[in-house]
């Protein structure tokens, strides 16, 4: 073999290797770039979305300071989670505020509520405690979930 061919020889595994490198460099950029195009959290897909997760997290805010009962606030987050679908981040903590909800769903509302007796009132009040109360950690642990989902 005349020392060009083996020139030649050295050349072309040099360029095979140097290829192959450069293929497995591109794969690692164009995989690098797809991550960071992925969002960590669902991204709204309008307004009318993000309107409704930042509705969403001032109710737990709200219900962290006391201001609203647990049942008003699963309520209010029943129905605005309807409007958009949650990441798996928001999934857990909603589906808590949901089944509270659902426990709750009986119980009368606005003028029904007025129109209620005061016995009645009262006992009813009792039940909404109780169940309030068997769902409290969970509630709590859902509501600072939502609360700080940003």
């Amino acid at each position: 073999m005349s020392s060009f061919q083996l020139m030649l020889s050295v050349g072309g595994v040099i360029t095979l290797i140097l290829s192959i490198y450069a293929c497995i460099l591109a794969f690692k950029l164009s995989s690098k770039a797809k991550r960071r195009s992925q969002p960590l959290h669902y991204e709204p897909a309008s307004k009318s979305q993000l309107d409704a997760q930042q509705s969403i997290r001032v109710i737990a805010q709200a219900l962290l300071q006391n201001d609203l009962t647990p049942t008003e606030a699963a309520m209010r987050i029943g129905f605005l989670a309807q409007q958009f679908k949650p990441s798996d981040y928001q999934a857990n903590p909603l589906q808590t505020f949901h089944s509270l909800a659902m426990e709750t769903s009986y119980l009368p509302i606005l003028d029904d509520w007025k129109a209620l007796s005061s016995a009645d009132k009262s006992r009813l009040d009792k039940e909404r405690l109780s169940i309030e109360q068997k769902h409290s950690e969970a509630i709590d642990l859902a509501a600072r979930k939502l609360a700080n989902n940003r």
